[in-house]
């Protein structure tokens, strides 16, 4: 046995120590819901020329107005956000150039919209103080609580009215300001006016005060508008609403001074009459990106009504 000690001296020698556990930093899993969370904002200016309705002795009070959210919220939300504003379209696919497509439920103004509730919990941020300016001029936004339209939003909303209001579109581009708050810093987004647009003519009349007489339903609806601006996108809404059904037409239309609508596509509308015409809003709009924020773009729009009777 004696031919064994050199062995087991070689292997006591040679003994692997116990291993001395060692302390490790092991990231913290992320929430499943935490790489879907993004920073959006939806902000719309809208310029009306006038605002007549039927029955209302007003007319012509160049009415503008701003909406403004901004939100942390499930990507699927943005929508959400964009019914916020009034943005009902937004994330619907355009219609090709010059053709139209049916709508149920288009926005007319910028409250509002209870559509489908949040996917997830969606915090709308309050980014300090808001304005928008032009020039020397400067329109602070109010600061209202989000309406209680769902649970699972909750939050600030920006917004702004006021009539007689074409001064604005004389300064060539206007700008959303903001203080910053809630994680946001402070911003400065300028966007160029694009000319204003005036529905002028449909089909043989031309338009007064707002009114317009409907062509005959088995005439093609022609109209004309003044002014035309190569930069910017022109969109024409065109219908009533109805209780339930498709009683709108969305057309994206060059910009070029005139467009046609088929009689076939215009016999869908809903009846016309005196007490319930069809409304003609031609809009013409751009967009431009909101730094620090992925979702949507500022967009403004300049718009002319007719009442087609």
């Amino acid at each position: 046995m004696r031919w064994l000690l050199p062995l087991i001296f070689v292997l006591a020698c040679n003994r692997v120590p116990p291993a001395v556990p060692v302390p490790q930093t092991v990231a913290r899993a992320a929430e499943p819901g935490d790489a879907q969370r993004m920073r959006a904002a939806a902000v719309t200016i809208h310029f009306a020329n006038g605002t007549w309705t039927p029955g209302d002795a007003q007319v012509g009070l160049d009415r503008l107005q701003v909406a403004a959210v901004f939100g942390d919220l499930e990507r699927g939300d943005v929508g959400v956000l964009a019914d916020l504003v009034g943005r009902s379209s937004a994330g619907l696919p355009a219609p090709e150039l010059d053709t139209c497509v049916r709508l149920a439920d288009p926005a007319h103004n910028l409250g509002p919209r209870p559509g489908a509730p949040p996917l997830a919990y969606m915090q709308l941020l309050d980014v300090g103080n808001v304005e928008l300016r032009a020039g020397k001029q400067a329109l602070p936004l109010r600061v209202q609580m989000v309406p209680n339209l769902f649970e699972a939003a909750r939050g600030v909303r920006y917004d702004v009215e006021q009539d007689m209001s074409r001064s604005w579109l004389a300064a060539g581009a206007l700008h959303v300001v903001a203080t910053g708050g809630d994680g946001v810093a402070p911003f400065d987004v300028a966007i160029d006016v694009p000319r204003p647009v005036r529905v002028t003519w449909v089909g043989s009349n031309p338009v007064r005060s707002g009114q317009v007489p409907v062509p005959p339903a088995d005439e093609d609806l022609t109209l004309r508008w003044g002014s035309v601006d190569g930069t910017a996108d022109l969109d024409l809404l065109l219908g009533a609403d109805v209780p339930a059904g498709l009683g709108w037409l969305h057309c994206r239309l060059k910009d070029d001074g005139e467009f046609t609508v088929p009689k076939a596509l215009a016999s869908l509308l809903p009846p016309h009459s005196t007490e319930h015409p069809w409304l003609a809003r031609l809009s013409r709009s751009r967009e431009v990106p909101m730094p620090g924020f992925e979702a949507l773009p500022l967009r403004l729009e300049l718009s002319d009504s007719a009442w087609l009777q």
